[in-house]
């Protein structure tokens, strides 16, 4: 399979609204390994259960990432819809894991404060 590219230009709108709605497909995909897992972990010897945990939590850890990029990804798309030049500030916050939000605020510019520098937001279940 080829995918041609037609050179026709995409509006950001569009483009983030993909993205996000790709974001939005993977998290199903770990919520399904999330439940595999789960199941495995029913079957796992008491010995071999902690094992199956750290994996578990590493899949909820993954879980909480993807819909974070996805919800700072889809207020993107709203605001690109409004205005061509937009402030990140706003979309940042919706981000809840603090690592995610560090990373993203360096990679666009922004400096992160020392709170959320410091902050390491995992929900474990």
């Amino acid at each position: 399979m080829s995918i041609t590219d037609t050179g026709a230009p995409a509006a950001m709108p569009d483009i983030l609204a993909a993205v996000a709605s790709e974001l939005t497909l993977a998290l199903g995909q770990c919520a399904r390994l999330d439940g595999a897992l789960g199941q495995l972990l029913d079957a796992t010897p008491a010995d071999r259960r902690p094992a199956v945990m750290q994996e578990l939590h590493t899949v909820d850890l993954l879980n909480q990432q993807i819909a974070a990029v996805a919800g700072f990804v889809d207020r993107l798309r709203e605001a690109t819809a409004r205005e061509p030049s937009i402030d990140v500030a706003a979309a940042l916050e919706t981000i809840t894991l603090g690592e995610v939000a560090a990373r993203i605020r360096r990679g666009v510019g922004h400096e992160a404060s020392t709170a959320m520098a410091a902050c390491d937001d995992v929900d474990l279940f």
